[in-house]
């Protein structure tokens, strides 16, 4: 790298170093602290042209060039295109692009809360690390409405947000993964078209890529406990496709993890049938099935409790009736004491003829 860029590296160190010492009236002028907290920070190098800045919805062409704070090279785009907003780039990069003008080159500090998490990028970016990146503005486009883009555009437009949202939900925030994959739909849609026989091959392909979309969000909306939202993601997909084996799954799950036990029952047999040697739907529907068992038995225990009916007689007392019948506590505790009762009549009997 440049002597110019270890430099400024020096510096944002030398920044750092002072707010944890707490001397907050000695800041370095050439900074911007975006939120105030030290955690979010930009310095220009190279100004762009004036007035010039994208907004939300915009999308961006950069360049990014990350280093961690022991000098690591991290997370190197030579060109990187995303939309302003819709979580495509981490949170840190995603915040600072708008106050960016065009041609603008800028040096960026981002902290991991910003940036990679405690869960860092392995095998490269570790938990918890800051980068600072070199970022370039090399070009922006205003927002523009999904349907006055060609399909083709839409759908490589459209298929960069589901990867993205499959990027997050790999990695747990399944929050970001949704609004991925709720952006993704919006351009992988035509509105003029629906599925059929005589359907066009490129609208086609670019609503198979929107059910997938569609799919994928409807497995994020459960991890986060959405059910309803998420059976409304899988039922679009099961109206176009319905032998979707993974929509039939996750909407059997879905559906089981509300309590409707048959509904999942049903749906997970019409899967198995489908994909007959899948383990994950052997296992959630023997799951369900012991479920509907417990809950029959909890059911039957309560209307007898509420009739005042004693137990079901079951087959192994119909099998052994005397058995079952026979009063066995009963009859153990008397030869019981029989048996102490003879032990203390001989020892009385011992005893007496040894003293005659």
């Amino acid at each position: 790298m440049p002597e110019v860029d270890q430099s400024k590296e020096v510096k944002v160190e030398k920044v750092e170093e002072v707010e944890v010492e707490g001397k907050s009236d000695v800041p370095d002028e050439e900074w911007i602290d975006i939120l105030g907290t030290g955690d979010l920070k930009k310095k220009v190098i190279t100004p762009g042209i004036v007035e010039s800045r994208p907004s939300k919805g915009s999308t961006v062409v950069i360049s990014a060039h990350g280093k961690l704070d022991n000098g690591k090279e991290v997370d190197i785009h030579e060109q990187l295109t995303f939309t302003v907003g819709d979580s495509e780039v981490i949170i840190g990069l995603d915040m600072v692009i708008p106050l960016m003008d065009k041609g603008e080159v800028a040096e960026v500090y981002v902290a991991s809360r910003f940036g990679f998490g405690s869960k860092g990028l392995p095998p490269d970016i570790p938990p918890d690390s800051n980068i600072t990146y070199k970022v370039e503005l090399v070009d922006y486009a205003p927002e523009e409405e999904p349907c006055s883009l060609p399909i083709a555009e839409r759908k490589v437009i459209g298929n960069r947000k589901r990867e993205r949202g499959n990027w997050w939900f790999n990695r747990e925030e399944y929050t970001m993964a949704i609004h991925c994959y709720s952006a993704a739909i919006d351009f992988l849609d035509d509105a003029q078209e629906e599925y059929g026989d005589n359907i066009k091959p490129e609208v086609k392909e670019i609503l198979t890529e929107r059910l997938k979309a569609l799919n994928n969000m409807g497995a994020a909306q459960m991890k986060i406990e959405a059910y309803d939202m998420a059976l409304k993601s899988l039922d679009t997909v099961l109206k176009c496709q319905p032998n979707n084996v993974k929509a039939l799954f996750r909407k059997g799950k879905a559906l089981g993890l509300q309590g409707k036990v048959k509904e999942s029952i049903a749906l997970l047999k019409v899967a198995l049938e489908l994909e007959p040697e899948s383990r994950l739907i052997h296992i959630e529907l023997a799951k369900m099935r012991e479920k509907a068992r417990i809950e029959a038995e909890s059911e039957k225990s309560l209307y007898r409790r509420m009739l005042g009916l004693k137990k079901e007689v079951t087959q192994a007392d119909q099998r052994y009736p005397v058995i079952k019948s026979f009063p066995w506590k009963t009859w153990m505790t008397a030869f019981v004491v029989m048996l102490i009762s003879l032990m203390v009549y001989h020892n009385r009997t011992s005893l007496s003829r040894l003293f005659k």
